[in-house]
């Protein structure tokens, strides 16, 4: 296993007299002395069950009773307390400490954010460093915690890109020439570099290909940290892509991800299963694809309604919650543009809780879209820092608004679509002039919405095999027609499914059901 190490520039144990004495100062009470005691052998031990209890558990329970609305004890206290030479363990705990800042101790000071950055490029060069030798990533943590790492080192570069497009609004000049000062922090390339290295000598990708191992390599086919560590990744990448705006790009990072596993291994954390398909479904809508996406938010959502799994005493509850009542609203967007049916469980919530969203919807107010959108959306990112140089014309919101606009400029193109395909339900074949006519418009603009009618509702619609990207192009409107001179003709009749399709697939699905639980009983 490689040595932990210090980048050297401002480190945790590094600083003057003063703020030393100060830290010493600290005074940890005895149950947070026994929490750390503990949380060190179980780390030295391998102990994952007990570091699991110690982390879902105590950690949290200890932050309610002492440390609601301050900051946990330095890592100067706790190396004093442990002792310093605990390298790997004082990176873990402060990955822990900065996380708590993060999670309940807003602002975060611009030291906070430094410190956040250098303790994840300690902990991340670590396992980079190990893996790149042909090892494993030579710690052993639970799957929710190692989880917790990726998923928080993405989430610190968010906000530290927010904060940087909020600091040259304000231009305040000592912030700037703090963050002049640090090119390096939360870097966009740098992150995406550290993300695509644990993918790469994780072999999780190999794996997933083929789990068998058939020549006898190492990382993600004999370790399962490791493993978890890599597809972790994965999923951070699809993140980070889709923060970016690039959502093929995205779809492209999880095409070998075990969709069609029995057990995939993003059913063992929740929040990564909310993840994957909250990106996945939002990337497929933003690339027009309104049945994958619908099919996608459904699915979780289904899911979802069913468990009660997710720690509540977890600083990711609220968000979990946050991200399932967006996820309904995607789905109600995605059925305005391309109606489809939905499934029976979750008419019930919708009905309840979204009802008036349903019916702005439905009216095709943009302005509704335009809200909801920016309720339910990613918090975008811009990939480069701001021009501190060239503040005149800067906007803070420049990458939300881009793909506000894009999304909009889709909705009214499709503002006409609902009311023609209203009335050509009403028959089964007419003049061009006469629907003209019923849609208030002449002749001519009649046939450009129609051609638009017919544009719009052909998509990529994925079949249940293959990547998520792939896809067959297919009709996906409410109405099917076709034009023959100056006649439309419409089939009414859209095919039904046979009854007995309908129960042979819910029996399959309820084996499927019976046959996680007992897997995940195992």
């Amino acid at each position: 296993m490689a040595k932990p190490h210090s980048d050297g520039e401002g480190s945790d144990f590094e600083g003057d007299t003063a703020t030393v004495a100060r830290k010493k100062e600290e005074v940890i009470p005895d149950s947070v002395d026994h929490f750390l005691g503990q949380l060190l052998e179980s780390i030295k031990s391998r102990n994952i069950q007990e570091i699991n209890r110690l982390y879902e558990t105590v950690f949290n329970q200890l932050t309610d009773r002492y440390y609601g609305k301050t900051k946990w004890p330095s890592a100067y206290a706790v190396g004093d307390a442990i002792g310093n030479d605990e390298v790997l363990f004082l990176i873990l705990y402060k990955e822990l400490y900065y996380r708590h800042i993060y999670a309940r101790l807003n602002p975060v000071s611009f030291e906070d954010r430094v410190g956040s950055w250098k303790n994840y490029t300690q902990l991340l060069d670590l396992m980079i460093d190990t893996l790149s030798e042909g090892e494993d990533i030579g710690i052993a943590l639970p799957a929710q915690w190692l989880w917790d790492i990726l998923d928080e080192f993405v989430y610190h570069y968010q906000t530290y890109s927010t904060y940087c497009h909020k600091t040259a609004k304000m231009q305040k000049e000592k912030d700037i020439k703090e963050l002049q000062g640090n090119p390096g922090v939360f870097d966009t390339t740098k992150v995406l570099n550290y993300l695509h290295k644990l993918v790469r000598y994780s072999l999780i990708e190999e794996w997933l290909v083929n789990p068998e191992n058939p020549n006898g390599k190492a990382g993600a086919f004999t370790d399962e940290s490791t493993r978890l560590v890599g597809y972790f990744a994965l999923m951070q990448l699809l993140r980070m892509h889709s923060l970016l705006g690039d959502y093929r790009l995205a779809l492209e990072t999880i095409d070998k991800i075990d969709f069609r596993a029995e057990v995939p291994l993003f059913y063992r954390i929740p929040a990564c299963h909310v993840t994957v398909y909250y990106y996945m479904g939002f990337a497929h809508m933003m690339m027009r694809r309104y049945v994958d996406a619908s099919r996608t938010f459904q699915d979780i959502l289904v899911f979802l309604s069913k468990i009660s799994a997710v720690n509540s005493l977890s600083y990711q509850y609220d968000q979990m919650l946050k991200k399932q009542d967006q996820m309904y609203v995607l789905l109600l967007m995605c059925n305005a543009l391309c109606p489809q049916p939905l499934d029976e469980s979750l008419e019930k919530p919708i009905r309840e809780k979204h009802a008036d969203k349903q019916m702005r919807l439905q009216q095709q107010l943009e302005s509704c879209f335009e809200e909801l959108f920016s309720y339910a959306c990613p918090k975008f990112v811009a990939a480069a820092a701001p021009d501190f140089e060239h503040l005149e014309n800067f906007s803070p919101n420049e990458a939300h608004q881009r793909q506000l606009h894009l999304f909009l400029q889709e909705v009214k193109q499709q503002q006409a679509l609902p009311t023609i395909g209203s009335y050509m339900k009403l028959y089964t074949s007419l003049q061009t002039s006469k629907l003209a006519q019923l849609c208030e418009m002449d002749e001519e603009g009649l046939r450009d919405q129609l051609m638009c009618v017919i544009h719009k509702t052909r998509q990529l619609v994925h079949q249940k095999e293959g990547p998520p990207l792939q896809g067959v192009l297919q009709p996906c409107g409410e109405v099917e027609f076709y034009l023959d001179g100056d006649m439309v003709h419409i089939n009414s009749q859209k095919p039904q499914r046979p009854h007995e399709g309908v129960f042979l697939e819910h029996i399959v699905k309820f084996q499927d059901i019976l046959k996680r639980m007992d897997k995940l009983e195992k």
